[in-house]
């Protein structure tokens, strides 16, 4: 089976749920569940990229109880985040390769401005090998 050659900007997800670094922990959760995503990705006041958020990374961080992750922000939680950034011109094989070597579950896809424009994580890769 061939694997056919697409950009990661054909496979990523867009447009991108997003939560600045100064919202609780709780905003986060609750934008994640009624948004059925697994990942937001954090911005700061002017709207940068900072990193990615995932579901699994907050209930590792916070009992998971309306006192404790309002109490909390996204940001203290910054530095557990490994952000990795593609272009939407990389290869999907980059994404999975990086994606594998640093057990990551979602990277940020950004412009060549450093705008970003997506998100691309495993289900979007399964969704991509299955249409090959």
């Amino acid at each position: 089976m061939a694997i056919p050659e697409v950009t990661l900007g054909e496979v990523m997800s867009a447009p991108v749920l997003t939560i600045e670094v100064g919202e609780s922990l709780w905003d986060a959760w609750q934008m994640l569940l009624v948004s059925g995503l697994r990942h937001i990705a954090v911005i700061d006041a002017d709207g940068a990229f900072v990193g990615i958020l995932s579901d699994r990374m907050i209930l590792a961080n916070a009992p998971l109880n309306t006192d404790s992750l309002s109490a909390r922000t996204v940001g203290e939680l910054l530095s557990t985040i490994l952000s990795v950034r593609l272009t939407p011109e990389a290869s999907p094989i980059e994404a999975a390769r990086l994606m594998s070597e640093r057990s990551l579950e979602a990277i940020a896809v950004l412009d060549s401005r450093h705008k970003l424009v997506g998100v691309v994580t495993e289900t979007d890769l399964v969704r991509w090998l299955l249409a090959a």
